[in-house]
């Protein structure tokens, strides 16, 4: 009976020793020479085209004593229908997801798009069509050029915007170690440069980050 308990417990701490190794490998990411994933120090902005975008409402918040009065952990680019979204940074496509919010929200359906950049930051674009129809959210999702497992390059494609309500636009955000923090630390300077001419062609005092 010994015997037979102490195989048992060998058994189970050999099952669960590998179930870590494969769990602590899965995080184990490696740009195979790509790109420098030692530090995101090279996003850009999402556009193509400063004209693509129709509006600015809402950039980055902590604190509800901001322009548009509410805590908001990235920024929103309202695109113009069938613009081009290109890849604020390098990366691997690790997932590509449809959010349904119920039929009680105008906004009911998001496409999300998870770029991993190393093991600790992730890039992610979030498409908001503004509608409640199934169909529209199946649109963009047809309209990425980019799927999962894809490696993606700063500026390549990754999708055309397809807006259908006012309110359409796609939320972006960095998330570090679990954290979202202001997105203005990784962009470049001329990134940082444009991105702010595009917001104060809309509010010539706005920032981009309030905390």
């Amino acid at each position: 009976m010994a015997k037979k308990k102490s195989l048992i417990i060998t058994l189970c701490i050999l099952i669960v020793g590998t179930f870590s190794a494969l769990y602590f490998l899965r995080d184990d990411f490696d740009a195979e020479g790509r790109y420098d994933s030692s530090e995101l120090n090279m996003l850009g902005v999402v556009y193509e085209d400063r004209s693509n975008i129709t509006a600015f409402n809402e950039g980055y918040s902590t604190t509800d004593q901001c322009p548009w009065g509410f805590v908001h952990k990235g920024i929103d680019y309202f695109f113009a229908n069938d613009s081009a979204v290109i890849a604020a940074a390098p990366g691997r496509i690790n997932d590509i997801h449809i959010n349904d919010y119920g039929d009680s929200v105008e906004n009911r359906y998001h496409l999300a798009v998870e770029v991993q950049f190393n093991n600790s930051v992730f890039v992610n674009y979030v498409f908001e069509p503004w509608t409640q129809a199934e169909a529209d959210i199946n649109h963009q999702e047809a309209l990425l050029t980019v799927t999962e497992g894809d490696w993606i390059e700063k500026s390549q494609k990754i999708a055309t915007f397809l807006a259908i309500g006012s309110g359409a636009h796609i939320h972006f955000d960095v998330v570090e170690n679990n954290d979202k923090p202001c997105p203005s630390r990784y962009f470049t300077s001329a990134g940082y440069t444009e991105i702010m001419e595009m917001i104060h062609g809309f509010h010539p005092t706005w920032c981009l980050c309030y905390t």
